[in-house]
């Protein structure tokens, strides 16, 4: 289905049309939905409808979303979500749409790989959980330096929220 409507983005019948797919459990028109809303500025409804759909599949990019989200951080925590491989990868996504622009030598530049997102990814969380004085993130930081991990030496030395 192409949402676009002209050239100027969906219309408001292509976004019920997702909305009602996305309501009876489709989630690749879940995920372009909320790629959607976010674009029009709907942040909030992007991120709730992301966690609702694909929350229990990815709750690590859920709860770094939802922390973002809790100290303010809307536009980081709609760019975790874009960003993770069930939305990143979703075929009927605006990322793939885009990827089917590009000739052969610059899509492979554009894939990426989803361990190394879900890598970065839980780092980002424990971080956040470090600076909130969450004791398991604090230990796995605490584990991370005393292995050799600038990183994580770097991130104990951070004031705590």
């Amino acid at each position: 289905m192409d949402i676009r409507s002209g050239g100027d983005g969906p219309n408001q019948d292509q976004i019920a049309e997702l909305r009602a797919r996305a309501d009876a459990g489709d989630r690749n028109a879940a995920g372009r939905l909320g790629e959607l809303l976010a674009k029009r500025g709907d942040q909030e409804g992007a991120l709730e409808l992301w966690a609702r759909t694909y929350g229990a599949d990815s709750p690590t990019t859920k709860r770094l979303a939802e922390l973002l989200a809790e100290r303010g951080d809307l536009a980081d925590a709609v760019t975790v979500w874009t960003f993770s491989d069930v939305v990143w990868q979703n075929p009927a996504g605006l990322h793939a749409e885009y990827l089917d622009t590009l000739d052969a030598l610059d899509r492979l530049e554009c894939e990426d790989d989803p361990e190394d997102w879900a890598f970065i990814e839980a780092e980002e969380l424990a971080g956040l959980l470090a600076e909130r004085g969450d004791e398991a993130a604090l230990a796995e930081l605490r584990a991370r330096a005393d292995a050799g991990d600038p990183a994580a030496a770097k991130r104990l030395t951070q004031p705590r929220m």
